[in-house]
């Protein structure tokens, strides 16, 4: 950060002779104050050589205080400067800049410094974040819970398949009922040979009913045991269960569809 700074003081002492602004006073303290304020812009020159720059800035303030010569504002800003007080050394040179009776080319000089410390100022605002805001946290993102897999259908086909097996159950009891009955020599041929027919029908029914029930079932359990794989991969599955009958056959087919 240095880098910037290097140049020296202004000769104040050069430009300290006895006051134009002190008419009123004797030419003996005219003498005297230029003489006070020589020694204290020597001091605070040498007090700047030796890097005291606080005591060359109370020098330096108390020879202004007695003449108001504008080199001294210059060498106080000087030592705010190599202090790194870029705001004082500003406010200083600044202060020069505006004197009465500065030269032109003291004050372009003067006017370079300022530039150089707003720099200054920039670069380290940009190092230490100061002129970059805050970016906004974003909420965290909530996951959704997942939904429970769906048993129903399945619980549902289960119990329609147990259904049909019941129903094959009755019907296979009413075939043999009607079998016993072509046995019975009591019966007349006409009645028993309706009675065959009637026990073939419903043995006939009653397989229809077993095979259906089983495949109803077997996919009813299926269903239950894949609800969670559908839950994690929701595409539709339709299954379509015919049951068929043929001449001295019957059967069921089933159809998945996913």
């Amino acid at each position: 950060m240095r880098k910037f700074i290097g140049v020296g003081l202004l000769v104040a002492l050069m430009s300290t002779g006895v006051p134009t602004q002190v008419m009123a006073q004797s030419d003996a303290d005219a003498a005297d104050i230029a003489r006070q304020v020589e020694s204290l812009s020597a001091e605070g020159a040498q007090s700047f050589r030796t890097g005291d720059y606080d005591k060359a800035i109370e020098l330096f303030e108390q020879a202004y205080a007695l003449d108001p010569v504008p080199n001294l504002l210059y060498n106080i800003g000087r030592c705010y400067e190599q202090m790194e007080q870029w705001d004082e050394a500003i406010a200083q040179y600044e202060r020069f800049m505006v004197a009465p009776d500065v030269e032109s080319e003291a004050r372009s000089h003067a006017m370079e410094r300022v530039q150089s410390l707003r720099e200054i100022q920039s670069m380290q605002a940009r190092e230490d974040g100061a002129a970059t805001p805050e970016e906004p946290q974003s909420a965290p993102i909530a996951t959704p819970e997942p939904a429970p897999p769906n048993r129903t259908p399945g619980i549902l086909t289960t119990a329609g398949g147990v259904a049909l097996i019941g129903g094959g159950v009755v019907m296979g009891l009413m075939a043999s009922g009607n079998a016993d009955s072509i046995a019975d020599t009591q019966l007349s041929y006409d009645d028993r040979l309706g009675a065959r027919d009637s026990a073939r029908t419903q043995a006939l029914v009653a397989d229809v009913f077993y095979i259906s029930g089983a495949a109803v079932t077997a996919l009813g359990i299926y269903l239950i045991v894949s609800a969670d794989s559908v839950e994690d991969s929701p595409r539709a599955s339709r299954s379509v269960l015919t049951p068929w009958v043929g001449k001295g056959s019957a059967g069921v087919g089933l159809t998945l569809g996913f």
